[in-house]
């Protein structure tokens, strides 16, 4: 690419300059967020350490609107716990039953599979009897 797009490549390394910048934020935040989103074990350090240099090269470069910290620390979630099959057993329905109800349960899929919160589903079973 050109200069005038913002990306040089310049042999091993990569420099990013105007608009560049941003995109490079927007997509380092992206995957931050998604990584924690999925539930699965990941390392947050690598991104969150690359949107902060991101930022702040572009807090250098006269861009006042950027933060200093782009990042916020995690805020401890309980995932859910409980498998779809046993949530059918639990609540003597269909697999394909417990799936549609999951997300009254707080359920949440991941890793392409349902869990379903523990609590929701002792208060659901609880209100039915």
């Amino acid at each position: 690419m050109s200069a005038q797009s913002g990306v040089i490549r310049a042999s091993a390394a990569v420099i990013l300059t105007g608009p560049a910048l941003r995109f490079a934020l927007d997509c380092a935040l992206i995957a931050l967020r998604q990584r924690k989103r999925s539930g699965l074990p990941f390392s947050t350090e690598p991104y969150e350490a690359l949107a902060c240099e991101l930022a702040a090269a572009m807090a250098a470069d006269g861009h006042s609107d950027v933060h200093s910290t782009p990042v916020r620390d995690a805020v401890a979630v309980e995932k859910p716990t409980v498998p779809i099959p046993e949530v059918a057993e639990r609540l003597d329905v269909s697999p394909r039953q417990a799936r549609r109800l999951a997300p009254q349960l707080g359920g949440q899929q991941i890793g392409g599979r349902w869990f379903v919160d523990e609590i929701a589903l002792r208060e659901h079973i609880g209100g039915r009897q």
